[in-house]
């Protein structure tokens, strides 16, 4: 993504330890939404269509909705949650969303939205309606709206790229540039052994080898999902260049995220997310507006539950009480530029700690959790034809010939078929930095929360990795760790997972 490098990288700064606190979609975006940690909006019982989450705690209080209530023009563009609700939610004066949909001719819930009907529209698959590109031009066009009209305004654009099933734009379909990588990396933990993965939770444990289909599957999402962010890349540059157009440049906060990492091989699983390490945790943010200084970075550790708590703060509105989340503000802003920023953010810093004080005080450690959603089986022999591309979307690693394809199950796992998790994967875990440390630290409970409440008091796998000098979790420690260690992490955890708004770290 050059473009975003140039433009957000280059001219802002980016985060050294930013993890997500829930490693799957829409989980992770209520818990940015609501500026909450996943137990004070899980969903105990029900269906788990939803992934477990409460979305009547996420619709009804978004931050979004506090801006809207400060005066703010806001709009949502794009993915919201996987589970729509049927009304707008409170707050959002455009409206132009979807939960996921389908990146060939894609189909949004609108109001709001000059030009197009109240309700659920449907595009065509004209090459034109590409999903990130029609989610592109409706927020170009509510940016130029909100700036006439004199407001301050928040857009949330939330392009599908790079989820499943990773279909770029048909213009991007071949482009592959020679100094790329040729197939995704393959460390010591992609297609490794029984063996190597004894001491681990789960499927992680069980998983078979990786076939030379598998391998080619994996090899062709890797590069369609590189693909898909190109369009991602041209639709970042083209919202920064309208806001320099119309000469906000020095008045607006830009943010670029996501709502997980994602593992291609490792442990054996071909692809997906869900997982306690490293790959499927640790996301980027980097961020760009006044009293930014550019190139920079921080190290201070931080979620997605901390992102609604800082855009509130830099339109200087306080966070309320409940909020799980801390405003990262302190650690955006150099001093030394302080006098750059609106007076809104000039108030929002003199309520925090001064900057040495504030690093001092910041926490030490990132706190994770999850619960088990579904087997998600990906196959890659016998699966029905899936080749659509470029006129639907397509679950194929070749869409040149619509070859490499895959699909999902949930019936019993067979010959090339590889499970993405199983109930065993309920856990709750820590990420220590203290003291210069890179520990991961994590406690499992085998269980389907749907229906029986999963409180990690019957806890029945524990899994510890230095991941400095292991970066790839190959070593389970927690037998090899004196007691006293292990049960200060166990107390310490305990207190995240029963914290709630200010009493979080």
């Amino acid at each position: 993504m050059p473009k975003t490098q140039r433009l957000l990288s280059e001219a802002g700064i980016h985060a050294e330890n930013w993890h997500i606190h829930v490693p799957i979609c829409s989980p992770s975006r209520s818990t940015l939404l609501s500026g909450r940690y996943f137990h004070n909006i899980k969903q105990v019982g029900g269906s788990g269509v939803g992934m477990h989450v409460n979305y009547s705690k996420v619709n009804d209080d978004t931050f979004v909705r506090r801006l809207h209530d400060a005066g703010y023009m806001t709009g949502m563009f794009g993915k919201y949650l996987n589970v729509m609700p049927e009304k707008v939610p409170p707050g959002f004066d455009v409206w132009f969303a979807n939960g996921g949909g389908d990146y060939i001719a894609p189909r949004f819930m609108t109001k709001g939205v000059d030009g197009l009907p109240e309700g659920w529209v449907k595009f065509s698959n004209a090459p034109s309606n590409y999903s990130t590109s029609v989610i592109g031009n409706i927020s170009l066009a509510f940016i130029e709206k909100a700036i006439h009209s004199e407001r301050p305004f928040m857009a949330y654009i939330a392009p599908k790229a790079a989820h499943e099933p990773f279909n770029p734009a048909p213009w991007y379909r071949d482009t592959w540039d020679a100094s790329w990588p040729e197939r995704e990396p393959r460390a010591e933990n992609w297609n490794c052994s029984a063996g190597s993965r004894r001491d681990h939770h789960g499927n992680i444990a069980t998983e078979p080898l990786l076939s030379p289909e598998a391998a080619r599957v994996i090899t062709g999402v890797f590069k369609n999902r590189w693909r898909t962010l190109l369009s991602v890349d041209d639709l970042i540059a083209d919202v920064i260049g309208k806001v320099e157009e119309l000469g906000q440049l020095d008045n607006t906060y830009f943010f670029f995220s996501s709502d997980h990492g994602f593992q291609l091989g490792q442990f054996n699983i071909p692809m997906d997310k869900r997982h306690v390490y490293e790959w499927d945790t640790k996301i980027h943010l980097v961020a760009r507006g006044p009293g930014i200084r550019p190139s920079s970075s921080f190290s201070a550790p931080g979620t997605q539950v901390d992102v609604a708590p800082t855009l509130l703060g830099l339109a200087g509105l306080a966070a309320p009480v409940d909020y799980d989340g801390h405003s990262i503000a302190r650690f955006l802003i150099s001093p030394e530029l302080e006098d750059q920023v609106p007076q809104s953010t000039q108030r929002h810093l003199r309520a925090l700690a001064e900057p040495g004080e504030a690093a001092q005080r910041w926490r030490k450690e990132l706190f994770i959790e999850y619960y088990f959603v579904d087997y998600n089986t990906k196959c890659v022999l016998n699966c029905p034809n899936m080749s659509a591309y470029p006129f639907a979307d397509s679950w194929c690693g070749d869409l040149a010939n619509n070859r490499d394809c895959w699909c999902s199950r949930e019936e019993k796992l067979e010959t090339g078929c590889y499970y993405t998790e199983t109930p065993a994967n309920n856990f709750i875990a820590l990420r220590d930095f203290s003291g210069g440390r890179n520990v991961l630290y994590a406690e499992f409970q085998t269980g389907q929360l749907q229906e029986v409440p999963i409180d990690f008091s019957n806890v029945d796998f524990l899994e510890l990795y230095d991941v400095a000098k292991d970066p790839w979790q190959m070593s389970n420690l927690i037998n090899h760790t004196e007691e006293a260690a292990k049960q200060a992490w166990h107390r310490r955890l305990r207190e995240w997972y029963q914290c709630a708004g200010n009493a979080c770290p």
